[in-house]
């Protein structure tokens, strides 16, 4: 694993004129820094946040599960109830590893929410010139890493249990997974990666723990509308992406209050005109950005043999002034 680029969020500091970041180092199964702080490794994921214990505090039963025949997995959460920490995770497994690897399973997915939901943003990503250095922000079970162009990959997100997997279907393991049918009824199912290398993190998208502008590309695709700041998540992306370099974003809008608060929110009615005058102005940004690309694009992903969601989801390529 590269680690020139990790940096120790629980000592970075700001001020006015500067950034002040150590990175990081490996000592057994932690990364550990000159502060004295130490983040562990599970699994061959580092778990790196300011507060990792609060972190484990509330989801210490996806880090320490353990890779289960999906049948019994799904035999556990028959009982319910449906909001079980465990149920939650097999739920979300099971729609994301449709959404990015649907093209690769076994059986293929069912029900409405059928095909591969990736094709189109996948499609856009690939056709990209190669960068030397990108990071994908909400990176989950790994699909776009395995695509993305560039000399050196990085990925980052919160759910463990997603990246976990992610880690190895970019080692081009085959990963079997409980495809949720109806309500906790689950069929076996499995799909199988490819060999990318790359450095994989459980962290906070929206603190995280990189150099500054060390990047030329940084991606985040719906992501605006999961984090409890979208403003910040922007800053956090213009913050990592070097001058010249590009962010490429995707979100559709789909606002919850459950995840953020109401003045959170931007645009009213038209959300993507806001969007485009936060990049073009810079507001709130190091400085402006030039839009090169935008699109609608469909995202949809299968619940179950019965329902799903389908969403319009904008996408925009936007470059850094330089």
């Amino acid at each position: 694993m590269t680690l020139d680029l990790l940096i120790c969020p629980g000592c970075r500091t700001w001020s006015a004129e500067r950034i002040d970041v150590r990175t990081l180092a490996w000592d057994r199964d932690f990364l550990v820094c000159e502060c004295g702080r130490r983040y562990p490794v599970v699994d061959g994921v580092p778990i790196v946040m300011r507060d990792p214990g609060e972190f484990l505090r509330g989801e210490l039963s996806a880090v320490i599960e353990r890779d289960l025949a999906p049948s019994v997995a799904a035999a556990l959460v028959e009982a319910g109830p449906d909001d079980a920490p465990y149920a939650r995770l097999l739920e979300h497994l099971s729609i994301y590893l449709d959404a990015h690897w649907g093209d690769r399973s076994e059986p293929p997915p069912d029900g409405p929410g059928a095909g591969f939901a990736m094709r189109e943003i996948l499609a856009r990503i690939a056709a990209l010139p190669r960068a030397r250095a990108a990071i994908e922000l909400g990176c989950s079970v790994g699909r776009v890493l395995a695509e993305l162009p560039a000399e050196h990959v990085f990925g980052i997100d919160l759910q463990f249990g997603a990246v976990r997997r992610a880690r190895r279907l970019l080692a081009g393991e085959r990963v079997a997974y409980a495809r949720r049918m109806i309500g906790r009824s689950y069929v076996d199912a499995a799909t199988t990666g490819t060999a990318r290398t790359a450095q994989i993190v459980c962290g906070d998208v929206l603190d995280a723990p990189y150099v500054p502008g060390a990047f030329d590309r940084v991606v985040a695709l719906n992501m605006l509308d999961s984090v409890a700041h979208p403003r910040q998540l922007l800053a956090v992306m213009d913050a990592l992406c070097e001058r010249g370099g590009e962010i490429i974003l995707a979100s559709p809008f789909a606002w919850q209050s459950s995840v953020m608060h109401e003045d959170e929110r931007f645009g009213g009615a038209d959300p993507v005109g806001a969007l485009a005058e936060i990049l073009q102005t810079g507001a709130g940004l190091a400085g402006p950005y030039q839009i090169v690309e935008q699109a609608e694009l469909p995202w949809t992903l299968r619940r179950d043999a019965r329902s799903a969601v389908t969403y319009q989801t904008h996408y925009v390529l936007a470059r850094k002034g330089t």
